[in-house]
This record gives structure tokens, C-alpha cells and sequence, in this order.
């Protein structure tokens, strides 16, 4: 019963990015079912919501420009060509912007308060995002979309066009590159 509420609720979503191309109503409840996970991913890559807010609207500026031309036909496509979108818009405003650094101060001091209750196995954030930051901009992107999204391998192989295989191995040698990073964070040596 589960599974056939969740086709249902499936293909009514796949109808939805279809009559978008052509329906502002319907271009509108994308807006609204997916506003919230972007503006989250666009913070993660630029660690200021001010910042992700400008990001996330440019976003959505994009995709009302080029939903008449977007051909894909299900609400996974449109998750994965959105995900696209906000990755290339994040990292257009990172090689655009001089204030990176700027950037990683601001967000060292803001995400003491995301960090969990203060148990000796929680990372700690502001170290975690200059280790991540010392990775490149693709692979900040693969990172957060895997960790901090919770996507799936498949949907961010489909992001960064790439296959899944390559993603997986990719992906591998990034945390590889991330520890030795967090390593040197962690010795004082950033």
C-alpha cells in the first residue's frame, strides 16, 4: 500500500515539472517543495545565509528562464538539474568573489552554534569547513551534496555528470584528501 501511495505521489510530481514548462502555478509549487533544500545546500557551500538567500533566488531566476527548454521528464531529473544549477550558481559567486576568506572566518565563528551538545566525538566545525575548503571547488561540491544533502550516489553522479563508479572512486579519494586536510587543521597547521 506504502509503494503504491508512493507512485501515486511520484508520477502527480513528475506531472507537476511537466505542466511547469508552461504553467507559472506549477512552476510555483516546484518553487515551494524545493526552495528550502537549496537554500540549505547554497548555505553549505557559502557558509552565509544572507549570501545563500541572493544565491537561491538567482537559482530560481535560472530555472523560470530555462524550464520551457529542460527535458527531463521526472521530479528526480528536475532534483538533479536544480542541484546543477545551485552548484554552478555557488560556485560562479566563489570564483567571482574576493571575500572567501572573509567567508570561512565568518562561518568558523557561526557554526560553533550548529555543532551537537558537546560530546567528545563531534567534529568540530569550524576546522571541518577549513578542511573542506582546502579541496577543490567540484569537490566542495560532491562533499556537500553527499553529506550534507544526503543525496545519492546516482543522483550526484547525474549533478556533476559523471558516472557512478567514477563518482564512488572520486568520492573516496576526496575523504582521503579531507583527512589528511582535517589532519593538518588539527595540528595547527592551516
Amino acid at each position: 500500500m506504502v509503494g503504491t501511495m508512493a507512485k501515486v505521489v511520484e508520477r502527480i510530481d513528475d506531472d507537476l515539472v511537466f505542466r511547469a514548462r508552461t504553467q507559472a502555478e506549477a512552476l510555483g509549487r516546484l518553487y515551494e517543495m524545493h526552495y528550502e533544500r537549496i537554500l540549505g545546500f547554497c548555505v553549505y557551500r557559502l557558509f552565509n545565509k544572507e549570501i545563500a538567500e541572493d544565491v537561491t533566488s538567482g537559482v530560481f531566476l535560472e530555472v523560470a528562464r530555462s524550464i520551457g527548454a529542460f527535458r527531463g521528464r521526472t521530479v528526480k531529473d528536475f532534483q538533479s538539474w536544480l542541484y546543477a544549477i545551485a552548484a554552478n550558481q555557488a560556485n560562479a559567486y566563489i570564483r567571482k568573489t574576493t571575500r572567501r576568506k572573509k567567508l570561512l572566518e565568518e562561518a568558523a565563528g557561526s557554526m560553533t552554534a550548529f555543532a551537537p551538545g558537546g560530546t567528545n566525538n563531534s567534529p568540530h566545525w569550524p576546522k571541518l569547513y577549513t578542511a573542506i575548503l582546502k579541496l577543490k571547488t567540484q569537490h566542495q561540491t560532491i562533499v556537500t551534496l553527499r553529506f550534507f544533502e544526503n543525496l545519492k550516489y546516482e543522483q550526484i553522479a547525474q549533478i556533476v555528470d559523471v558516472k557512478e563508479a567514477t563518482l564512488r572512486v572520486r568520492l573516496h579519494r576526496i575523504l582521503n584528501e579531507l583527512r589528511n586536510n582535517l589532519q593538518t587543521v588539527n595540528d595547527g597547521e592551516a
